[in-house]
């Protein structure tokens, strides 16, 4: 069997995404496609749309045949943590043969060299960096600079950035997993404008906040993934914005001191201070962000920032994570009769061990219970921005299995 990886948060799963998984399988030859997704708080520093039980079910339903879950640990974090994350658990499969990603640029080639030369970054990049920073610049503008006279604006893309962190990760884990990128077409990650059939999740998003399930979502998305978007609806389940979260966060701001918040990550050069005035004046999620945001602090940044408040994921939970040879789970969401096949080969090749019901895993580590409790507090809070009252109670994810999902 051939077996292509993919890196995801299908948020939600677009005809996009369905160009790429198909394109995916037919470069790498592959019979079958799994998807290490995000659950239900994402890199950027948001909520997902939508719940990963849901995403999740439009992914297999789309062509992926295994869905398992990216910690939240990893999930919400920097390109280089995210990216390390999902490819340490890819790798950890022991049945992927190609990883296959998204990029503005297109050339694994020339991802693959930048991945090299970032991987033992020159001593007169890293004082450019610097001097970059000490004006002002943010680590990811910093960064771009500091090549654009070598690379151009290759860093100045957010998939090309991730396809370099991807394959930095192969290599540092020694990973014989052979990396490939597909060029995206038509439009850019953060386009908020609809370019037709193919358009941005961030498109479908805005427009799903401004108007619901409009004629241009459907043409945009595959008819299943519009389905379940709108069963979600219809039963209050969803769509999920930072906005839901406005007094939860205003709670935990106000109530947080300071050595709390410098214990998060991200925390650095007194910005706890301007969190707490944000708490103080601020009234809902945006006029946080306001408060918040310069030249120096990006709106991502903050969001990740508010995020790991809202989960309590601290500066320590993020530096175990990202050794290399921290213990992971293998969490399934979702899979279909060729997913159930792949479960047998990785339960027979994994060191690691497979969540299949919540209930039945017993961490055996302190790192593994933690990461575990993590993602469970993560579902549960998410839960609290459902429309539909009987969706709030906890522990979803105890009562969750994954779904399996015949083939049509």
């Amino acid at each position: 069997m051939k077996v292509v990886g993919i890196v995801s948060e299908y948020n939600p799963f677009h005809n996009g995404h369905k160009y790429h998984l198909d394109l995916s399988k037919k470069i790498c030859s592959a019979e079958y496609a799994v998807a290490v997704m995000s659950g239900n708080f994402l890199q950027r520093g948001e909520p997902a749309i939508f719940d990963k039980w849901s995403r999740a079910k439009m992914a297999v339903l789309g062509g992926v045949d295994l869905v398992i879950e990216l910690p939240v640990v990893y999930s919400c974090q920097t390109a280089e943590i995210f990216a390390f994350g999902a490819i340490k658990i890819l790798n950890s499969l022991g049945i992927i043969d190609c990883l296959c990603f998204g990029s503005e640029n297109g050339d694994v080639g020339k991802l693959s060299e930048i991945a090299v030369v970032l991987m033992n970054e020159p001593k007169e990049i890293r004082n450019k960096i610097k001097d970059n920073m000490a004006k002002g610049m943010t680590y990811p503008k910093a960064m771009g600079e500091a090549y654009e006279a070598a690379y151009g604006d290759l860093l100045s893309y957010p998939n090309n950035v991730l396809g370099i962190e991807y394959i930095k990760s192969l290599i540092g884990l020694n990973s014989s997993i052979k990396p490939v990128t597909v060029k995206r077409i038509r439009n850019n990650y953060n386009d908020t404008a609809f370019t037709g059939a193919i358009s941005s999740a961030t498109a479908i998003r805005e427009e799903l906040r401004a108007s619901g399930l409009t004629d241009q979502i459907r043409s945009s998305t595959p008819k299943a993934s519009y389905d379940i978007m709108q069963q979600n609806l219809g039963y209050g389940k969803g769509p999920v914005f930072w906005e839901d979260f406005s007094n939860i966060l205003l709670y935990e701001l106000r109530k947080s001191n300071l050595e709390y918040i410098k214990a998060l990550p991200e925390i650095k050069e007194g910005i706890e201070y301007r969190l707490k005035k944000a708490g103080r004046s601020s009234i809902d999620f945006e006029d946080i962000i306001s408060a918040l945001k310069t030249k120096r602090y990006t709106r991502t940044s903050l969001q990740r920032t508010l995020c790991h408040m809202l989960l309590s994921i601290k500066k320590e939970d993020v530096s175990c994570a990202k050794s290399s040879e921290a213990p992971i789970y293998i969490k399934v969401l979702a899979f279909n009769k060729k997913g159930r096949e792949l479960l047998r080969e990785i339960k027979r090749l994994s060191i690691y061990p497979i969540i299949i019901k919540a209930a039945d895993f017993i961490p055996q580590s302190q790192h593994l219970k933690r990461m575990f409790s993590l993602d469970m507090m993560a579902t549960d809070i998410y839960s609290l921005a459902y429309k539909n009252k009987s969706c709030k109670e906890a522990g979803e994810d105890y009562k969750t299995s994954p779904l399996y999902i015949e083939e049509s």
